[in-house]
C-alpha cells in the first residue's frame, strides 16, 4: 500500500482576506473618534456632577446663614464682627488680634 497523501491547504494572504482586514481596520478607525468623544464627555459629566454637588452644599450653607440672619442675635453678632456699635457705646481698638472679614 502506498502511504496516504495528505492535502496541504495553502493559506496565504488572499485578496478576500486583505479586503476583509482593510474593512475591519476602517471600521475600527471610524469608532476611535466617537469613542474618544464619549470618554471625554463622561469625564466632563463626572466633573460637572462634582461641581454641582459642591454648589448644592454651598447653597444649603448660604440658605442656613440667610435664615439665621433673620434673628436679632445673629444680626448683632455680624454687626459686632464688622466693628459696629450701638449708639451711646464707646469703641475701643485692640491691636494684635486677627480681624474677621466684614461682608
Amino acid at each position: 500500500m502506498a502511504p496516504a497523501r495528505t492535502r496541504t491547504l495553502r493559506r496565504g494572504l488572499t485578496t478576500g482576506r486583505v479586503v476583509a482586514g482593510i474593512v475591519l481596520v476602517l471600521i475600527a478607525a471610524l469608532y476611535v473618534g466617537p469613542l474618544q468623544k464619549e470618554l471625554r464627555l463622561r469625564s466632563e459629566l463626572a466633573s460637572g456632577r462634582t461641581t454641582v454637588a459642591a454648589l448644592d452644599k454651598r447653597h444649603e450653607q448660604l440658605m442656613a446663614l440667610e435664615a439665621a440672619l433673620h434673628t436679632r442675635s445673629e444680626i448683632i453678632r455680624v454687626a459686632r464682627g464688622c466693628g459696629w456699635i450701638f449708639p451711646g457705646e464707646k469703641a475701643f481698638v485692640v491691636k494684635g488680634l486677627v480681624t474677621a472679614s466684614c461682608r
